[in-house]
């Protein structure tokens, strides 16, 4: 269990060193591509709500994702840290509903009304440090995502990364879920076949 958690932080601290090191004009071009390529997945213009983080540091950014489902008409919610590995969404109506929150990333006010539960024409899209092809992920160590994904099957879950994030395999537990899709600014990884008919 030991290695295992040893060779966990060892790629999730390799992957984020290359993420921090790209350069700002491949950057913005690899964002614009994830971008297209997510809006242009079935798994995205089906969902009739995006639950989606806003970026902080250097990962890929969603603030584009975030006011282009605002545009379409999609309801839209941002998460917000509500205790230790517990976290919640609330409707937003712009990034301007955003300011600095739990170690400093973006988070809704979290109003009374704003609340959102996801359903099955919710897409959660999920942030993190590495993904192997196959879907598993390491997060930040904070749980939150695992947390709140286990207790809220029913949502489709899209990942979206630079394709450095992409790495060949990576320890998983059984307890460890999944996205059905990751996207980057080269490919769209299909992780699990025909998830919607099974939940």
């Amino acid at each position: 269990m030991r290695n295992t958690e040893a060779a966990k932080k060892e790629i999730r601290r390799k992957k984020l060193k290359e993420r921090a090191a790209l350069p700002p004009g491949i950057r913005k071009h690899a964002e614009a591509g994830i971008a297209q390529r997510l809006f242009s997945c079935a798994l995205y213009q089906e969902a009739e709500e995006i639950f989606c983080y806003a970026s902080y540091g250097s990962e890929a950014d969603t603030s584009r994702i975030i006011a282009e489902s605002l545009r379409l008409g999609k309801r839209t919610a941002v998460p917000k840290v509500t205790g230790e590995r517990r976290m919640e969404f609330y409707y937003i109506s712009g990034m301007d509903e955003l300011s600095p929150g739990y170690r400093g990333i973006p988070e809704p006010a979290g109003t009374a009304g704003t609340e959102a539960l996801p359903g099955r024409d919710t897409l959660i899209i999920l942030p993190g440090a590495v993904f192997d092809r196959t879907g598993n992920r390491l997060g930040y160590g904070g749980g939150f995502y695992d947390t709140y994904l286990a207790a809220h099957p029913q949502a489709g879950r899209a990942a979206i990364a630079f394709a450095l994030q992409v790495a060949e395999d990576i320890p998983s537990a059984p307890h460890d879920i999944r996205p059905d899709i990751i996207v980057t600014e080269k490919e769209m990884i299909q992780c699990i076949q025909d998830s919607r008919e099974t939940r």
